[in-house]
């Protein structure tokens, strides 16, 4: 696992593959094993995961990471690895620092794919799920990570494994990751970027029409909806997911 000096610590991220360059961005708290079923496209892509600052084994020298800090620190590793341009692809909360890295170095993104992303928080479950996870990461981070670790897996070794790494986490960098994520307002950003977009869903997660409507001004996009999938796509529905990235990423980035 390659790690690069950053601000007085270091950053850590896996590397595999080659061809296109994805560089895969983790919510709050997870790290980068959340994508540990995306490693098979690695005979597609050159992957780029990286644990972002105060999680997994990136520890930070500061108190506090800003969303603006974690893009800075996508942009040094890009610079490091040489990488002119990516696909960017967001989770979740993740999909919030893919946004403003888009929107602040536009010309360094060939497509960006959020799966299960928002522009803005508009659904009041999603905005209670924030809430609820800024309080138990305050009080009960031990708890929270085997709580959401039990909603992204069924096999109780990847669960373990997922739980080490989310115990790595600064609980005050996952804390503000958290509250920054539940008061961001993108959709203007958006409206303006005009970086190939891909947005993924699962059916039966509550928020879709909600966020959807959040995207509807932005060209060019594909939207995709995944039957019978919730919102842990890269974990429960890696199959589903992996399938979609191998046979699309290509085609996105040439799609105007």
């Amino acid at each position: 696992m390659p790690s690069i000096p950053y601000q007085g610590s270091s950053l850590y991220f896996d590397d595999i593959g080659k061809g296109t360059p994805l560089l895969f961005i983790h919510p709050p708290g997870m790290g980068r094993a959340v994508f540990s079923k995306q490693h098979s496209l690695a005979s597609h892509f050159r992957l780029i995961i990286p644990d972002l600052s105060g999680h997994g084994d990136s520890p930070t020298m500061k108190p506090f990471v800003s969303l603006d800090s974690f893009v800075d620190e996508l942009l040094f590793l890009l610079d490091h690895l040489q990488l002119s341009t990516c696909v960017l692809l967001g989770y979740s909360a993740g999909g919030v620092i893919a946004q403003e890295f888009a929107a602040a170095y536009n010309e360094r993104v060939s497509a960006m794919i959020l799966i299960g992303a928002y522009s803005k928080v508009v659904h009041n479950k999603l905005k209670m799920m924030h809430l609820i996870g800024m309080k138990m990461v305050r009080h009960h981070p031990v708890r929270l990570a085997k709580i959401i670790s039990k909603a992204h897996t069924k096999d109780k070794s990847e669960r373990k494994e997922l739980v080490l790494h989310m115990n790595k986490a600064n609980p005050e960098v996952w804390y503000h990751f958290y509250k920054q994520s539940l008061c961001y307002d993108g959709i203007e950003k958006m409206n303006r970027c005009k970086v190939p977009l891909m947005l993924i869903y699962g059916e039966k997660s509550d928020w879709v029409n909600d966020q959807l409507e959040c995207y509807k001004d932005c060209h060019p996009k594909k939207v995709y909806i995944i039957p019978g999938a919730s919102h842990q796509i890269p974990t429960l529905h890696h199959d589903a997911l992996n399938a979609i990235l191998a046979g699309e990423v290509e085609g996105l980035v040439s799609f105007k």
